[in-house]
């Protein structure tokens, strides 16, 4: 298995933590829907790459 899926989770997760933390510098309605709507599921989508690519290495392991 490659790092690529594991960079991939780290990037989608880091634009996710950097939309919230630029809207959170100064917070207005738009903003705080801004992190809200775009922020948080960029985390927790890149959460969950995370989660399946540990899965995938766990399974090529024979940990799985």
């Amino acid at each position: 298995m490659s790092d690529v899926d594991f960079r991939r989770a780290c990037v989608v997760t880091g634009v996710g933590l950097a939309v919230q933390l630029g809207a959170a510098l100064h917070w207005t309605p738009a903003t705080f829907i801004l992190a809200a709507a775009i922020g948080t599921p960029l985390v927790l989508l890149g959460g969950a790459m995370f989660l399946r690519a540990v899965w995938r290495f766990m399974k090529e392991r024979g940990a799985a």
